[in-house]
């Protein structure tokens, strides 16, 4: 990534958390996107393909999934002169409460699953997304975020960090 010199070149304390989202998190709260402050997001292919299946009729879920993928085609839109694999600014959607970047998958994940999860589901797909983050971003903290409490566990005992996601905190 090439980054543009200034005279007086901010500096962060500390690299900021990436978190990689269950699509649960954006059934339940589709502004979540923009509630992650500093950090960056990460969306699965597979989180994107759940968001779909699930859009359709007049439920809480199918409109919060709707909304969630309007959010997404809306950053995806005005980033769409770049490389999406660089990621989209979040700042201008969100009126700055928002200053990470989001990114969706764009390579095949080349992290195997470890061998006790099923590489079938759903759930185990995105685990293996987060732990393949992992993997490549050695020097950022990768973290699930899931409402899924069995997700969160099965992340954990293979030593990925995961995360609970509240409305009122990250």
């Amino acid at each position: 990534m090439i980054q543009k010199k200034t005279a007086a070149p901010l500096k962060k304390s500390s690299p900021s958390k990436l978190f990689v989202l269950d699509t649960n998190v954006l059934m339940h709260d589709p502004t979540s996107l923009f509630r992650f402050e500093e950090h960056d997001l990460f969306i699965p292919i597979c989180t994107l393909e759940e968001l779909d299946a699930n859009k359709k009729g007049m439920t809480e879920v199918a409109r919060n999934a709707r909304q969630a993928s309007r959010f997404l085609d809306e950053l995806v839109t005005a980033t769409a002169n770049t490389d999406l694999s660089q990621g989209m600014p979040l700042d201008k959607r969100s009126n700055g409460a928002a200053t990470g970047r989001i990114y969706l998958q764009t390579d095949t994940v080349t992290t195997p699953l470890p061998g006790n999860l099923a590489s079938g589901k759903a759930d185990n797909q995105i685990i293996g997304v987060a732990l393949h983050q992992s993997k490549v971003n050695p020097k950022r903290h990768v973290i699930l975020v899931s409402k899924d409490i069995n997700m969160r566990i099965k992340a954990r005992a293979i030593g990925l960090a995961a995360e609970d996601y509240f409305n009122d905190k990250v």
